[in-house]
């Protein structure tokens, strides 16, 4: 994405390199690793406990409630039965993640002890939040940018669990997460910009479109890039996938703002 060997050689070790006994990986797939060792699941006997895992994140993974957790997984069930399937089910997860107390129960709420497990979101959350900070600076230091694009790019593979098909429990996280990356990546862009670094603008702008690529918005600043650049050709073929994309799947023609581009380079 960015050209890492131009970047200061005491790049700050970030917080998936520490020693965590347990990493959690919910961006664009789910896995689970001990230490450096992913962990096999079986497919069926062990559906139920992962879900649970995937619940609490989608929650918070801290101090969740246990009916909330119990009403998410077996909406069915009622009182003692959803309870006591809900510790059965916390017991098995227990055993199939093999670290101690990393799933913390208390009061009735459960919690992934931060200082046991590493999760993807967790890490991508923090790091969007020192971006925002570091965009709104007076001046920010570009290579301190970088570095923490370069890290949200390296975090954020897709979407909250990937190809699975959402659950009521998971939207609001997977939208929440998306709709935050892409705001990311648009406010990295423009000042990729307006400080005239056009090239790493347009990988924003192109990892936009992997996530998106019915935000007219990224093929119009992409087509403005190239035309900044002199790659005419380049940008005339950013218009070109705009319109197939937008008539293959929505049904309609690029937008007033587009046709304005695309014009100033014909």
């Amino acid at each position: 994405m960015f050209d890492l060997q131009q970047l200061p050689v005491s790049v700050p070790a970030t917080d998936e390199h520490r020693n965590y006994p347990l990493h959690i990986y919910t961006l664009g797939r789910f896995s689970v690793s001990r230490g450096i060792e992913p962990i096999r699941f079986a497919r069926k006997a062990q559906h139920r406990p992962l879900e649970l895992l995937k619940v609490l994140v989608a929650l918070g993974g801290r101090e969740v409630a246990t009916d909330q957790l119990a009403m998410a997984l077996w909406p069915e069930s009622e009182g003692d039965e959803a309870y006591n399937a809900f510790e059965i089910t916390l017991h098995r997860l227990r055993r199939l993640v093999g670290v101690d107390k990393a799933l913390v129960l208390s009061n009735g709420l459960l919690t992934l002890d931060n200082q046991l497990c590493w999760v993807d979101v967790w890490a991508f959350e923090q790091a969007t939040g020192q971006a925002e900070a570091l965009l709104n600076s007076s001046q920010p230091d570009p290579d301190e940018l970088a570095i923490l694009s370069s890290r949200l790019l390296s975090l954020y593979h897709g979407h909250f669990l990937g190809r699975e098909t959402p659950e009521p429990w998971s939207i609001s996280l997977r939208e929440r997460l998306r709709s935050k990356f892409l705001r990311h990546l648009m406010d990295v862009a423009r000042h990729w910009e307006r400080v005239g670094r056009h090239e790493a603008a347009i990988q924003c702008y192109l990892k936009g479109l992997e996530v998106d690529d019915l935000a007219e918005i990224f093929y119009q600043r992409l087509m403005v890039c190239y035309h900044q650049l002199g790659r005419r050709s380049e940008a005339l073929a950013v218009y070109r996938r705009c319109r197939t994309t937008l008539s293959l799947i929505l049904s309609i023609t690029p937008s007033a703002a587009t046709e304005a581009i695309h014009r100033r380079l014909i």
